[in-house]
């Protein structure tokens, strides 16, 4: 067969043939009767309808009509009448298969929409035939790491839909926000019904949303655990009740605290912020709901850099570059402690790796981003975003409030993922001076562009 469509037998349950349609990489499957007969297509969006209203997981799918019928006798591919005709019914049906039978009335192979749009007038099959990508909500898909994740599973073909509350502001999703495989929800995640709403008809989820960073979370307590720790549990749990079991939780390596090892993602956690202590809990709650259907996967990023459509100068990288700008020094305190680097692109193209990776190999685990090369002391930052810049002076204090100290390594997200960070610290320090310099960002102090204020109206 060319397309080799999952087969699904009468009595397996909405929840096995759910499984068996994701792990396909197809968006349906034929269904068969209990005498081994073609019965119809059932899509896995349609399945996941059928929990949403009420039908338990473990039911029969032969309980249930699939939405057509439609087949082909191997004997008609030769016939261009009848091959337009189906072509037709496929477009009406919303068809994205259909098999082909041979003369037992055995299941020989697919006949895709695709194929059928040769059959039809081009203009009416490219304004009207329905789109087969996987749809993926980004939670918190407008914010720093978001509104570039979003881009790049545009571009992949995949079809999107962002849940934010635009706390910092809807203009780093301005220009694309007509994309017609792009949908924009706003809304808050701690809020019970826009979390149910906004998990229908969806294939994957990605949470992003958090109060980010040490600051933000000490100003805000209350929220930050109900942000990152109560409704991360809430997400997660409305997408294992609808079986979307891909789940990408976006967490940090600040769970490791303070340790003068080189640290792997079995090391013992020790967080020193509120931030760090949510993510664990929530690492632990996501992980512990994990089975062989709701298969979450854990992506703890390094401290990242960079450029972004929502941009951030609270960040090392950053606020140093920033800093050499606007003071013509840099400023570093303390100097000696260890942070692992990422840029905000790779973490991005982590994420994407994720969601497209078998879901076998990343579900129910926990990886480590970055890269081993950048693990830098506090001082080498500096030392590096001042020669990157020509020797902008630094000047150094001793005393640092930050006790994070930890270096990390990155081996299993490299052998599982063949993942490696392509952009360096100095590639960032001089694509974010040369954005300043030419005024694309006129002033680098608004309270938009540092998460601890929660402050959109200098947008």
């Amino acid at each position: 067969m060319e397309h080799q469509i999952p087969i699904l037998r009468h009595n397996i349950t909405i929840r096995d043939a759910i499984q068996t349609i994701e792990r396909s990489g197809f968006p349906s499957g034929f269904l068969l009767d209990a005498e081994g007969c073609y019965r119809g297509e059932l899509f896995e969006g349609d399945l996941r309808r059928l929990l949403v209203s009420g039908a338990a997981d473990y039911d029969k799918i032969s309980d249930f009509e699939p939405r057509h019928s439609l087949r082909l006798r191997s004997s008609d591919l030769g016939k261009p009448h009848v091959l337009h005709r189906l072509a037709e019914d496929m477009q009406l049906a919303r068809a994205a298969f259909v098999p082909v039978l041979s003369d037992t009335g055995e299941i020989v192979d697919a006949f895709s929409s695709e194929r059928a749009a040769g059959y039809k007038d081009a203009s009416a099959i490219l304004s009207e035939a329905p789109s087969y990508s996987k749809r993926v909500l980004v939670v918190g898909g407008a914010g720093y790491l978001g509104s570039i994740l979003t881009r790049k599973l545009l571009k992949e073909g995949y079809s999107v839909r962002v849940l934010d509350n635009f706390i910092y502001g809807r203009k780093s999703l301005a220009d694309i926000e007509e994309e017609k495989n792009l949908e924009i929800v706003q809304g808050d995640l701690r809020h019970i019904d826009t979390v149910t709403t906004a998990t229908i008809d969806v294939d994957a989820v990605v949470l992003l949303a958090a109060i980010v960073g040490d600051p933000a979370s000490r100003i805000r307590p209350s929220e930050t655990i109900e942000t990152n720790l109560l409704a991360s549990q809430a997400l997660a749990t409305a997408c294992k009740v609808q079986h979307i079991n891909r789940f990408v939780y976006a967490s940090t390596c600040s769970v490791y605290g303070a340790n003068d090892s080189l640290l792997d993602e079995t090391a013992a956690l020790n967080p020193v912020s509120l931030y760090a202590r949510t993510k664990i809990s929530s690492e632990q709650i996501i992980l512990g709901m994990g089975d062989k259907y709701f298969a979450p996967t854990i992506l703890r990023m390094g401290t990242l850099y960079g450029l972004s459509p929502r941009m951030r100068f609270d960040l090392v990288v950053n606020t140093m570059t920033m800093k050499a700008f606007t003071d013509k020094e840099i400023t570093v305190f303390g100097g000696n402690q260890w942070r692992p680097l990422l840029h905000v692109e790779d973490a991005a193209d982590a994420f994407v790796a994720s969601l497209k990776a078998d879901i076998k190999l990343v579900g129910n685990q926990v990886f480590n981003v970055g890269s081993d090369e950048q693990n830098y002391q506090i001082d080498q930052i500096g030392q590096i975003v001042s020669e990157t810049l020509g020797g902008v002076p630094i000047r150094r204090y001793e005393a640092d409030r930050d006790v994070r100290d930890y270096r990390v390594t990155f081996k299993k997200i490299r052998e599982y993922l063949s993942f490696t960070p392509k952009r360096t610290v100095e590639y960032a320090v001089k694509e974010i001076f040369h954005t300043l310099e030419n005024k694309v960002i006129n002033d680098p102090t608004r309270k938009i562009y540092y998460n601890h204020y929660f402050d959109s109206s200098e947008e």
